[in-house]
């Protein structure tokens, strides 16, 4: 399997020198990868989608106050080396952060708003992202920009659409979805794990078979 990575966002900053320093970073050891015939992949949280930091008055310590609209992890694709970096699309967490980060303080203080489309970001550069974690949530019916908005569920039981997800990322057959369920463990059902993986084994199939007609 050609893709190798780490679990976690390039940097948990929000400001703009952090996110060059952790492209610096990233670019050098992606090319290490890549010329061992890697792809050197980071994994999204929900936290990557908020705005960077990046305009406005400065703070005590000299950092910006204030934000251009750009999302952190989108700023991040257009520094990466596309030759080298590669991503691992977290579908759930992507959701969360559409629920979370949908307002930012431009420039002049003015509030902005801007709601994030997981599917849109991914097929804009639908080639960069060679793995997903196909992690179901449901609604949790919080409003928007208030807590989660979604809660883990196995695959096929939430509300999370994923025919749409992948009929709208196109590059079909260049991609391979990975179950994850961080909440599938539990201290009182020592099953729950093994159960929640056969539910959404077969759920993740039936899509995959009706994806291929």
């Amino acid at each position: 399997m050609r893709p190798v990575g780490t679990g976690n966002d390039p940097s948990r900053s929000r400001y703009r020198d952090d996110w060059d320093a952790a492209a610096d970073h990233w670019n050098v050891i992606g090319e290490i990868a890549r010329r061992r015939g890697f792809k050197l992949y980071t994994h999204n949280h929900d936290q990557a989608y908020n705005f960077l930091l990046d305009r406005g008055p400065l703070d005590d310590q000299g950092r910006p106050t204030r934000s251009s609209g750009k999302r952190m992890l989108e700023y991040f694709f257009e520094i990466s080396d596309p030759r080298a970096v590669w991503f691992q699309f977290d579908i759930f967490w992507a959701h969360v952060a559409q629920h979370r980060y949908r307002t930012y303080v431009d420039a002049s203080g003015r509030e902005r708003r801007d709601i994030f489309d997981p599917a849109q970001t991914v097929a804009r550069r639908a080639r960069r992202f060679p793995l997903f974690h196909a992690k179901d949530g449901e609604r949790t019916g919080e409003p928007p920009g208030e807590g989660m908005g979604w809660a883990m569920v196995p695959f096929g039981q939430g509300d999370i659409d994923f025919a749409r997800f992948f009929t709208e990322i196109g590059n079909r057959g260049n991609y391979v979805p990975l179950w994850e369920q961080d909440n599938a463990p539990s201290s009182t059902d020592p099953g729950q794990s093994l159960r929640f993986a056969e539910i959404s084994y077969e759920a993740l199939s039936r899509l995959r078979s009706r994806r291929r007609r």
